[in-house]
């Protein structure tokens, strides 16, 4: 699976702005989508969260290996969430650069699908309107006389 900035409608308004309100907009939108997306994950070792692949310009898919079978049969997380994977690879983002975040583990469709009873309604089609209108009002902001910065 893989989700690219550009998709949005939004993103064509905060676009024709001025470089740097631009710029910040799109590292925003997209670590805010990594944050998003790892928080919605259904997690039993962590390693579909885990699995999220920050990258510029082309799909990341790296597959994390499976946790130790003792931690699927004992439920305990292997994998902890990264809060600053984002972070670091999205603060060189510029307006032309495409964002991408793929998980490519085996089941990711499957979760996608309602797989999880902890996430029953998919991880990326909840996350993914949220964010558009976070975009929405972040390009708003942005327009604004003082960029809203």
């Amino acid at each position: 699976m893989k989700f690219k900035l550009s998709d949005l409608g939004a993103v064509g308004t905060f676009l024709s702005l001025l470089g740097k309100r631009a710029n910040y907009v799109k590292k925003m939108a997209a670590i805010s989508l990594y944050d998003r997306l790892s928080r919605k994950a259904p997690v039993l070792t962590g390693r579909y969260r885990w699995g999220f692949n920050c990258s510029i310009n082309g799909i990341d898919y790296t597959v994390p290996p499976p946790a130790p079978p003792e931690y699927a049969k004992t439920k305990q997380v292997y994998y902890n969430f990264d809060a600053e994977r984002a972070i670091k690879a999205f603060m060189s983002v510029n307006s032309e650069d495409d964002v991408v975040i793929s998980n490519s583990v085996p089941y990711a469709e499957a979760l996608e699908n309602g797989h999880s009873k902890q996430a029953p309604n998919g991880i990326f089609r909840v996350v993914i309107p949220e964010l558009k209108e976070d975009l929405k009002k972040w390009a708003a902001l942005a327009q604004g006389k003082d960029g809203g910065f």
